[in-house]
């Protein structure tokens, strides 16, 4: 089976670095279906994966272990931040731009939680095909709900059981890099709407546009030199700016971090592009909550 029309390859792409990252012996977490989902998408019969434009499993290029490196490193800062949520009480957590996101079924959250998964419907439906023929069964109430999340999303949302006044955690991941600013406004402003006290954001997003002259000149071949052009012409750089001046604006404040921070405090090297280079772009990550101060 290969992807619909709609699965983005960079959502691929991210499947495919998690599937990389799960099969080190000091992995920073476990994705058993992020491998699963490459290869149908791709219809890939032989063994480990196949290569996928910048991405491959070995002889790894600087261009690919700057985005794999990006990729695996924002997972384990989402899912610590989540699980104490959760423990804490929270019992909804909305998956915004949901993808190929399986913490649904990897996490382990207890039954009462209920996981609103909001994507366009042949992005789910291609992700529910993939889970079902494995057989993988979620370990808490998984509820998709297929719309796109540049769209109203929030009255397909209640329609779906969402509660307003409940705790809630929103994980937009790997979202707003490809939202203009104005759309990452939007976004933030129905997340403000549908939150109560009790709420937490976590996202992140570059602090600027990464150029297409930044990506080509890491590409070892001319499959990643497409794959970098590509890039470069989605990534709008969300809302740009500082995050906490961002988050301040709509009402909420946290933690603001960056990928560089999190490479090295689980002993990664770190890609020049986040840290050394004279054209070095940080990638903010951020865990926000209404009215509370900002950290760093």
């Amino acid at each position: 089976m290969s992807a619909p029309e709609g699965v983005r390859a960079t959502a691929l792409l991210t499947a495919y670095a998690r599937a990389q990252e799960s099969a080190r012996p000091d992995r920073l977490f476990d994705d058993p279906w992020a491998r699963l989902f490459v290869r149908e998408a791709t219809a890939f019969t032989g063994e480990g994966l196949p290569r996928m434009g910048m991405a491959r499993d070995e002889n790894i290029s600087p261009l690919w272990h700057a985005f794999s490196s990006y990729f695996a490193a924002r997972t384990p800062f989402y899912d610590e931040r989540l699980r104490r949520a959760v423990e804490a009480g929270a019992r909804q957590v909305v998956l915004l731009g949901a993808s190929m996101d399986t913490r649904a079924y990897r996490l382990g959250l207890p039954g009462g939680t209920t996981v609103f998964e909001v994507d366009s419907g042949s992005v789910l439906e291609f992700k529910n095909g993939v889970l079902t023929r494995h057989g993988a069964r979620a370990t808490c109430r998984r509820v998709p709900v297929p719309v796109d999340v540049r769209d109203a999303w929030d009255g397909p949302l209640v329609e779906a059981g969402f509660r307003r006044d409940e705790p809630v955690v929103w994980l937009a991941e790997g979202l707003l890099m490809y939202f203009t600013a104005q759309e990452s406004d939007r976004l933030l402003a129905r997340v403000t709407a549908c939150s109560g006290e009790r709420a937490l954001l976590l996202t992140e997003y570059p602090a600027r546009m990464v150029d297409e002259a930044t990506m080509t000149a890491r590409a070892t071949d001319e499959a990643e030199r497409i794959s970098a052009m590509m890039m470069a012409n989605v990534v709008h750089s969300g809302p740009g700016g500082e995050p906490a001046e961002w988050l301040a604006r709509h009402g909420w404040a946290g933690e603001v971090t960056d990928i560089a921070a999190q490479l090295r405090r689980w002993g990664r090297d770190v890609p020049d592009v986040f840290a050394d280079a004279p054209d070095r772009v940080p990638v903010w990550l951020m865990a926000a909550t209404p009215g509370q101060g900002t950290t760093r």
